[in-house]
């Protein structure tokens, strides 16, 4: 990550989102991630109930980051993920703020499922976001009751994991969520092509053409995969639509030689793609052309994938892969931190996380505690690690320092 100019308040105290200052733990010689990168380094204090003051040297403090996208498979699919399993292991990869998807079995399309999955949650380490369905059970026919969902708690709405609306439909739907001041979020695939990237492109031209001329609609691409559909949103965005995008770790860092040499293990939806098509990626996030980084976090279990099932677990390699890709620390910040926020209108409370960039591991999927073992980077050797997570001014996940 790259250098920019201090982050630190006045007062030497992180984070202006406090609630409620409980008991400071002072960090010294850390340097803090923020808009305009990483510090150089200085003594701060943080809220955190449970921390004792240390020396962070070679560490890196960074608020908390948010993922706009993942699959908490709960209620449904307990063999794969819970609500707790999910928080925790998000926790233990930096994330204190989680967006779930609603394509849970029942599907999250109703005030009375999401107010259950809300009141779930409030036991949880970290913050989670729950996403209503923008059509009844996804099937992309009959429109949710957007302002229903949204007085009960959703963030967003989306149909994340289908794409079966017609353009006509999409359109009504983003008039709906407009209304409700609510942004719908899109699996961009069209259905009837495939997997290829011109099922990518023809969603991504259709979803375009639906948001033009709708006052107050919001619109968000998810794992962007192809340089088409980049090409696509960086016209839109020059256009004035508001349009927003986002890619995932493992499209910025893998490519479809990878997805070969794991069988059924590298299958993703949409798939890893051309090395050509992973550039594009990395250098639209760069631009910001794609605004967030989001894992798609999709856990399953070992016959699944082993019967073809698509998806990679997501929240516990993040952080490594994704200062892997050395970005500057201002591109880190606003894809893992700010922008995700603003998107769907969150703010941070008492959120932050302490980064190791220096440490070296390699990645054993037996030791995640997400139920899902399922990734592609099994074996690999990454460099940055999450050491401690505080969400709410609570410690609520630590590891031993490496440096201190």
């Amino acid at each position: 990550m790259g250098r920019g100019p201090s982050d630190r308040d006045r007062r030497g105290r992180f984070g202006s989102h406090s609630r409620a200052v409980g008991r400071l733990m002072r960090l010294h010689h850390v340097r803090v991630l923020g808009p305009g990168g990483l510090s150089m380094p200085q003594t701060v204090e943080v809220n955190a109930e449970g921390a004792r003051d240390r020396d962070a040297t070679g560490l890196v403090l960074s608020p908390g980051w948010m993922d706009l996208h993942a699959h908490l498979r709960d209620p449904g699919f307990p063999q794969k993920e819970t609500l707790l399993s999910g928080a925790t292991s998000a926790a233990v990869g930096g994330f204190t703020h989680v967006l779930a998807m609603a394509n849970t079995d029942p599907v999250t399309d109703s005030p009375d499922r999401l107010q259950s999955l809300v009141a779930r949650s409030e036991a949880l380490p970290i913050r989670i976001g729950f996403v209503g369905a923008v059509t009844v059970g996804l099937e992309g026919q009959d429109l949710t009751d957007a302002d229903a969902l949204k007085a009960a708690g959703a963030v967003a709405l989306s149909d994340d994991g289908r794409h079966a609306m017609t353009a006509i439909v999409l359109r009504h739907g983003l008039e709906a969520a407009a209304e409700a001041g609510l942004p719908v979020l899109i699996h961009a695939q069209a259905e009837d092509l495939g997997h290829g990237p011109d099922a990518e492109v023809a969603a991504v031209k259709d979803a375009l053409d639906a948001l033009r001329n709708l006052s107050g609609a919001r619109l968000h691409i998810q794992h962007m995969s192809t340089r088409r559909a980049v090409e696509l949103i960086r016209n839109a965005k020059a256009e004035g639509l508001p349009v927003t995008a986002e890619a995932t770790p493992h499209h910025l860092a893998l490519t479809d030689q990878d997805a070969w040499a794991m069988g059924p293990h590298g299958n993703v939806n949409p798939p890893l793609r051309s090395p050509d098509d992973r550039d594009a990626l990395r250098h639209a996030l760069v631009d910001g052309v794609i605004d967030v980084i989001a894992t798609d976090h999709a856990p399953h279990e070992r016959s699944a994938k082993e019967a073809g099932a698509y998806g990679f677990h997501g929240f516990e390699t993040a952080v490594g892969v994704i200062l892997g890709l050395g970005l500057d620390g201002r591109v880190v910040y606003r894809a893992c931190v700010s922008r995700p926020r603003e998107i769907v209108g969150q703010s941070l409370e008492d959120e932050w996380i302490l980064i190791d960039p220096h440490e070296e591991w390699t990645v054993e999927a037996s030791s995640f505690r997400s139920r899902g073992k399922n990734t592609p980077f099994q074996g690999r050797r990454l460099r940055g690690r999450v050491i401690m997570t505080v969400c709410r001014g609570q410690v609520v996940t630590e590891r031993v320092l490496q440096h201190a």
